[in-house]
């Protein structure tokens, strides 16, 4: 909800810093620049916004308080706390980026989109708990898929920053002893007998999981176009997602642990056949079946063991489809209530 009352709140300020800077032509920028005056630069996401000045302090300042009167107007407050003034020598962060003007490659001052250093603290806070050495008791895969869903959204996020190959390898370096050393404590082997098991080129991989690395994110060069206000332009606006870093899934089995290396073993080993029907062959649909559409059943029910991890061993697995799979446990359950 806050996004969307920040907008609908917000309106009003768009469109009153489109009246006051944004709707200048260049020949009118140009003319104050002439006379001494800075021109402005209005950026807005949600509740957040950045405002840009080419003129002097004083004019940011007195920008400043203009905002500051015009949203008390409105009934809102300027976080004073939030709201800094900086030079942009120093540079701003905004949306998770590092806004800055620095000497560039050529020798001359030019303007960057970084990533900041709180940034790839957060990444590597999530490394670590992902690849926690308590937690090697979870399987590879689940590992693997839940390191493969941060890197992919963080990398996907600031493949737009300038120059990002150089924090995206020394990421990939990290992640990459992070990993092995991981594997060594699972299996409890040696650093040259993980390689070997292990290794796929500058990476690792497990049967069909691969894990991926931040360096082989390519930097992507974002095209400019024309300021818009997109809730008051014409043109359509294409929406971009932003990954977002709640809840991430660390990749712990609090259930099973081990049990998504035990699926898709179970997939090669006996492969994709139904219970009810031919082997390969789906009830619903009389179609082969693909592994990504397979359920592991307990060819007898899991409740019925004394051990629970003897239902797990692999004589007592089979892959069936979904329908399949609720048809059985529909009726696996109504046997065990009867029996009690």
């Amino acid at each position: 909800m806050s996004p969307l009352l920040a907008n609908i709140y917000l309106d009003q300020l768009d469109k009153y810093m489109e009246t006051i800077s944004l709707n200048l032509t260049y020949e009118q920028r140009r003319s104050r620049r002439k006379k001494g005056l800075g021109n402005f630069l209005y950026v807005r996401y949600a509740d957040d916004c950045v405002v840009l000045c080419n003129g002097t302090k004083a004019e940011a300042l007195a920008m400043k308080e203009e905002l500051k009167e015009f949203l008390s107007t409105k009934g809102l407050t300027l976080s004073e706390e939030k709201t800094k003034i900086t030079p942009i020598t120093e540079g701003c962060k905004f949306l998770g980026y590092q806004i800055i003007r620095e000497i560039g490659g050529k020798g001359v001052m030019t303007p960057k989109v970084l990533i900041p250093d709180e940034a790839m603290k957060r990444f590597e806070h999530k490394r670590r708990r992902i690849l926690s050495p308590n937690t090697h008791h979870d399987s590879i895969r689940a590992k693997i898929s839940a390191a493969n869903r941060v890197t992919r959204g963080w990398c996907q996020y600031y493949r737009l920053t300038d120059s990002p190959s150089i924090p995206f390898g020394k990421l990939s370096n990290e992640i990459f002893w992070a990993m092995a050393h991981w594997l060594g404590r699972k299996f409890r082997i040696n650093m040259p007998e993980i390689m070997r098991k292990y290794r796929r080129k500058n990476t690792f991989g497990y049967k069909a999981a691969t894990l991926v690395m931040p360096k082989d994110f390519k930097a992507t060069w974002l095209k400019r176009k024309p300021w818009h206000n997109p809730y008051t332009a014409k043109d359509a606006i294409i929406r971009e997602d932003l990954f977002s870093w709640d809840d991430i899934w660390s990749g712990d089995e609090t259930q099973r642990h081990g049990w998504m290396d035990l699926r898709e073993e179970v997939i090669l080993l006996k492969g994709t056949v139904c219970a009810l029907k031919l082997p390969g062959i789906c009830e619903s649909n009389g179609k082969p079946l693909h592994p990504s559409e397979v359920e592991i059943d307990h060819i007898t029910p899991r409740a019925r063991f004394k051990v629970r991890t003897e239902a797990d061993r692999m004589k007592h697995l089979q892959p069936v489809c979904s329908s399949c799979h609720r048809a059985k446990t529909k009726t696996d359950r109504k046997v065990l209530s009867r029996m009690r």
